[in-house]
This record gives C-alpha cells, structure tokens and sequence, in this order.
C-alpha cells in the first residue's frame, strides 16, 4: 500500500498545532469574503503576511496547505493567487493595477498643487483601493492628510474647492479626479486617533499601504511613533521602513513660519462650524443614493471634530470587526 500521501499530510501537520490550524482557517474564511466581495484575489504572500499576520507562516507555508489538501475551503490555487470563483481571473487583477496606477499619477499631481497652495499640509498620501491596487475605474481616490494644529479646516476648504475646480474645468478625464478626502487630521487629531487604534491590525494594515506622495518624512515619523505596528506587521514594517529610508531625501514638504496666528486660528473655527454643516448635508445625500442603489457597505458616517475629518464606511467597520477577531485568536494561539 501506497502511504506516502497520508506522510506528507502528517509532515504538513507536524509544524502548524490545531489551534493554529483553526486560526487559519477561520482567517481563510475571512479572506473568501473580503476577496469575493472585491471581487479581487489575493496572493498567498499577501494572506500570510497581512490577513494572517500573528501565526508567522510564509506564503510557500500557506500554498502547501492547499496544494496538500489540508485547507478545505473553495479557493482555486493558481500561480501563487488565491481565487474565490471562476470568473475571478489574475488578468482582472492586472487591470485594476493599471487603472490603480493611473489614479495614483493623477494624485500625484493634485498633490503638487495642493503642498504650493496649502501651507499648512504636512503629509498627503494615498489610501484604500488605490494604495492596495485595487482599485475600479470609478473608485474614488481616498487621501490621508495631516495638517499643522488648528489648520486642518482652512486647508480642508482649500483643497475641496479645488476638487470642485478641476471638476468644472474638466482638466483630465473624470475618473482621474474623484478624490476623496477621507481621513484628514491635524497634528493632534491624528496623535488621538492613532492612541485610539493602538494594536488594531487593520489601522497597521491602513497605515502601511498608504502612499505617500508629500511629506515623506512626516509619513516616516508617523510610522516611528506606532512602532507597535512593528508587533503586528514585522516584515511590512521593515520593508517599508527601508523603502522610505531611500526617499525621504527626495521630498521632505514644506516649512513654513506662519505671521497671524491668532486671525488663522480664529479663521479655521469659522471654516469647522461652516464646513461641517455643508459635509454633513452632502454625506447625508450620498447615503441615500448609496442605499437606493443596493451599495450598503459602501454607506459611510462621517465623524468630524476641530482636530480631524474622518468618513468611515460599514465595509471598514466590517473589516475592522473581522480583524480585531483574527488578533484574538491568534493571540490565544501565541
């Protein structure tokens, strides 16, 4: 009788316990969902490092657990991606990095005018499906911004009426112009916001695949400041790290000596009450066409205060929770 299958399974098991084989199947079934509702498959690299973050298996581990039948779980194993149905295709992935790189120049560019227009921004870079490459033709452009203390609404009211600008004067074709200001912070909100999210994954996740294209050096200190996320991601945080190190020479933002204080920070309480209000109404009416069109994880609250403009969406909430269970389990495991 011919047992050397039946050996090969028993190696494969030798090295990952129960617990830690339970861990990884449920983080699995985490990844199904995220994956076939994106419609986009992941690399078994990219499953190891940030969706499985705290068991320490390397992509080669994980692809040998399905190629030897140890992962029950409907995924197709092809070329090192992890695909969820048929019609999922690595050539769909392809082109979404092509429109994802497309979108990421046009930021690029806004960016440029924003860091000569805006003195006050410290760091603009690029978040969600953009960042990840990802994104569809209409995705939004998400942008992470920090600003000076007490700037952050005069440079958020700046920025979204050149937004407007560029939509009026249709300076490159639409889909190239849909940013979004989704995370903007001061100084102080994002000191808050990230003493808030200490040790969440998905924040480390957030913070680590975002792209900075101003304020380099800000980003890096950010990322210095959460060393914990060291902890979490060990082998992104290095890579990044090492790969900001070679830039940040390259574009450090701006320094600016700024003359009435007092007036601009007067201004920025005028422009929070009155912006607010105008972003509260326009969130409100974008809800309501997101749901009439059946795009529920897409319905978003926005969560403003003077030291940050935040729009969080029930697909990050989602992600948030699917996370924050993935950590506990791998923690019982650890």
């Amino acid at each position: 009788m011919d047992t050397s299958e039946p050996s090969l399974r028993l190696e494969t098991y030798l090295w990952l316990p129960n617990e830690s084989r339970e861990a990884v199947l449920d983080g699995l079934e985490q990844v199904f969902k995220i994956s076939s509702w994106l419609d986009f498959p992941f690399t078994v690299d990219e499953v190891a490092e940030y969706f499985l973050p705290g068991l320490n298996l390397t992509g080669d581990q994980l692809s040998g657990l399905f190629t030897d039948g140890v992962i029950d779980l409907p995924f197709t194993l092809r070329d090192r991606y992890l695909l969820t149905h048929t019609s999922q295709s690595i050539v769909s992935r392809a082109e979404r990095k092509l429109f994802s790189t497309a979108k990421l120049e046009s930021a690029s560019n806004f960016t440029r005018m924003l860091n000569r227009l805006i003195p006050w921004i410290e760091m603009v870079a690029v978040t969600g499906s953009v960042a990840y490459g990802s994104a569809r033709k209409w995705d939004d452009i998400d942008l992470f911004v920090v600003t000076k203390r007490d700037r952050l609404w005069l440079s958020l009211s700046v920025a979204l009426i050149l937004v407007r600008l560029g939509k009026l004067l249709r300076i490159r074709n639409s889909n190239l112009l849909s940013f979004c200001l989704s995370y903007v912070h001061d100084d102080l909100g994002f000191l808050q916001e990230s003493a808030k999210s200490k040790f969440a994954p998905l924040f480390a996740r957030e913070l680590l695949k975002a792209q900075p294209l101003v304020g380099i050096q800000k980003y890096k200190q950010i990322l210095e400041d959460n060393e914990w996320i060291k902890l979490v991601h060990k082998t992104a945080y290095i890579s990044k790290m090492s790969e900001l190190h070679k830039s940040e020479s390259l574009n450090t933002g701006t320094t600016t000596h700024e003359r009435f204080s007092f007036f601009l920070q007067w201004a920025n309480g005028v422009a929070f009450v009155f912006l607010r209000g105008y972003l509260r109404i326009r969130s409100h009416i974008t809800n309501a066409k997101l749901k009439s069109e059946g795009l529920e994880f897409r319905v978003f609250d926005p969560v403003m205060n003077r030291h940050s403009c935040m729009y969080i969406s029930n697909l990050y909430r989602w992600l948030h929770q699917l996370w924050n269970r993935q950590r506990q389990q791998s923690n019982s495991v650890t």
